[in-house]
């Protein structure tokens, strides 16, 4: 069975903007402050750990979101950008070349076709 596998790459802005609005929409306390800095966990699941540019030392400076909340994060952002994902796709997120991409595989169904191969 023929499979589909589509890759999107994420700039930081992106990624950013797509975790500050998951963060806003699940209740997410982040500091509101400008983001410093994105590190991206690529030695282990993906995760992301957001770094704020906060005035005070009592206030948070660092948000962490884990890969799990980082894709849910990117296909929602897909969506408020209208780019297209295909449902049916199995979803992952992959480090590429020092950014962030999904990477989306889908299983192309098919009718039973015999083929007969001449000899």
């Amino acid at each position: 069975m023929p499979t589909e596998r589509r890759r999107i790459i994420f700039s930081d802005d992106e990624i950013v903007s797509a975790a500050l609005a998951h963060c806003r929409a699940t209740g997410i306390r982040v500091p509101d402050a400008e983001v410093e800095e994105l590190s991206i966990e690529t030695d282990k699941d993906c995760g992301l750990l957001l770094t704020f540019a906060v005035g005070s030392p009592d206030q948070i400076d660092e948000v962490g979101i884990d890969a799990g909340n980082v894709l849910t994060a990117l296909v929602s952002y897909c969506r408020m950008q209208s780019i297209p994902l295909p449902k049916a796709a199995a979803k992952r997120l992959e480090p590429r070349n020092g950014a962030l991409s999904m990477v989306c595989d889908l299983q192309l169904r098919r009718g039973s076709v015999t083929s007969t191969i001449a000899a």
